[in-house]
C-alpha cells in the first residue's frame, strides 16, 4: 500500500475561523496535476469547476471521476489525487457519525481503513452519477466504524471478565485444536473417496455424455455452444445432460451404499 495511506492522521479540522467541525481544502483539486487533469478530460470528466458549479459539486464530480479512472486504469497518481481531494470531506463525515458514540474510536483510524478498503475493492466501485464516489465511500466508513466500535466494545467487555481476574483468552484450547483436525481430515479423506466414487461413475458414460458434461462442468460452456460442437438439438442436449447427471448420482449413491454395507455393525453404530 502507498505511503499516503499515513497521511490521513495529518488530517485536522481548524478552528478559527473556520466553525467546528470544518475542514480546509486546497483552492485547485488537481493543483500540480495537468496530466491528470488531461486524462479526466479524454474520459468525459471536465477538471473546471464549470460556471454556476458550487465548489462542493465540483469536488465530488472529480472524486467520481478519479475514482473511476483508478479503477480503470489501476494508476496510482490517480488514487493519490483522490486521497488528497476526498479526505477532508470524508473525515468530517466519519468524525460527525461518531459523535456520542464509544469513547476510544479515533476517526483518523476509520479514515485510514476506508482508504484501505477503498484502493482493495475499487473494482466494485460504480460510477453513476457525479456523487456516486461519496455515497460509496461513506457506506464504506459506515462498516468501518462499525467494525472499529465493535471491537472496542468486546475489548471493554472481555478485558476483565471478572473483576482483576486474568484476561480472557480467546485462543483455541489445546483439545479444540486436536478435534478440529480430526474433523479436518475426516473431511478430506471424505472428499477424496467422493472424488473417487465420481470418477468411477463418469467412466462409465458413454464418450458423447462425458464430453457434454466435460464442456459445461469443467469448460464453461452455454448449452448453446455445446450443442454446436456436439451437433445436437437444444432439447436433446438437456436430456443428454439431465440422463448424464442421473447416471452418475444413481451410480455413486450404489457405491456408498455398498461401502456402508461393508463396514461391521459395531463400527456403523459407534
Amino acid at each position: 500500500m502507498r505511503e499516503w495511506y499515513g497521511g490521513c492522521t495529518e488530517v485536522g479540522v481548524q478552528t478559527s475561523p473556520r466553525p467546528a467541525g470544518t475542514v480546509a481544502l486546497p483552492a485547485d483539486p488537481l493543483a500540480g496535476r495537468p496530466a491528470l487533469g488531461r486524462r479526466l478530460s479524454r474520459r468525459g470528466v471536465d477538471p473546471a469547476r464549470a460556471e454556476g458549479e458550487t465548489e462542493e459539486h465540483h469536488r465530488a464530480r472529480l472524486e467520481t471521476g478519479l475514482m473511476a479512472l483508478f479503477r480503470d486504469r489501476g494508476e496510482d497518481d490517480a488514487f493519490e489525487a483522490l486521497h488528497a481531494i476526498a479526505r477532508p470531506t470524508l473525515l468530517r463525515s466519519i468524525s460527525f457519525g461518531l459523535r456520542g458514540t464509544a469513547a476510544g474510536v479515533d476517526p483518523t483510524e476509520v479514515l485510514q481503513d476506508t482508504f484501505v478498503n477503498i484502493y482493495r475493492y475499487a473494482a466494485g466501485f460504480r460510477d453513476r452519477h457525479p456523487s456516486s464516489f461519496r455515497a460509496w465511500a461513506r457506506t464504506i466508513a459506515h462498516n468501518v466504524a462499525r467494525q472499529h466500535l465493535g471491537r472496542r466494545r468486546h475489548g471493554s467487555l472481555d478485558s476483565l471478565p471478572e473483576s482483576l481476574q486474568e484476561p480472557a483468552d480467546s485462543r483455541a484450547n489445546p483439545a479444540l485444536l486436536v478435534c478440529g483436525e480430526e474433523e479436518r481430515a475426516g473431511l478430506r479423506r471424505a472428499w477424496v473417496l467422493l472424488l473417487i466414487q465420481y470418477a468411477a461413475a463418469f467412466s462409465e458414460l458413454s464418450p458423447r455424455d462425458r464430453l457434454a458434461l466435460t464442456l459445461v462442468e469443467v469448460e464453461g460452456l452455454s448449452y448453446t455452444e455445446t450443442c454446436e460442437r456436439l451437433g445436437v438439438g437444444m432439447s436433446n442436449m438437456k436430456m443428454i445432460m439431465f440422463r448424464a447427471r442421473k447416471r452418475i448420482r444413481g451410480r455413486m449413491e450404489e457405491a456408498m451404499a455398498r461401502g456402508a454395507e461393508a463396514v461391521p455393525a459395531h463400527r456403523r453404530a459407534g
